[in-house]
């Protein structure tokens, strides 16, 4: 894990939720109670590969707003 680099997880709108460090794990729970974690890995400023997927923050937080899903640091 890298502490000095930090995913700046953001809402849909970019504004900031909390930061991961590299490495770190974000929880995702979903509407029918179940959860998933998963492993964030710094790209740049603006981007992260969560759970393997490489996203734009804001995309992902979009796509997580759309699906119902809200997300922590685990």
């Amino acid at each position: 894990m890298n502490a000095a680099r930090q995913v700046c997880m953001t809402d849909g709108k970019g504004r900031t939720l909390f930061s991961v460090p590299d490495g770190g794990i974000i929880r995702m729970l979903y509407g029918n109670g179940e959860d998933y974690f998963a492993v964030c890995r710094y790209l740049d400023e603006t981007h992260a590969e969560i759970d393997g997927v490489r996203y734009a923050v804001r995309e992902f937080a979009g796509r997580m707003e759309r699906n119902k899903i809200s997300y922590a640091l685990a």
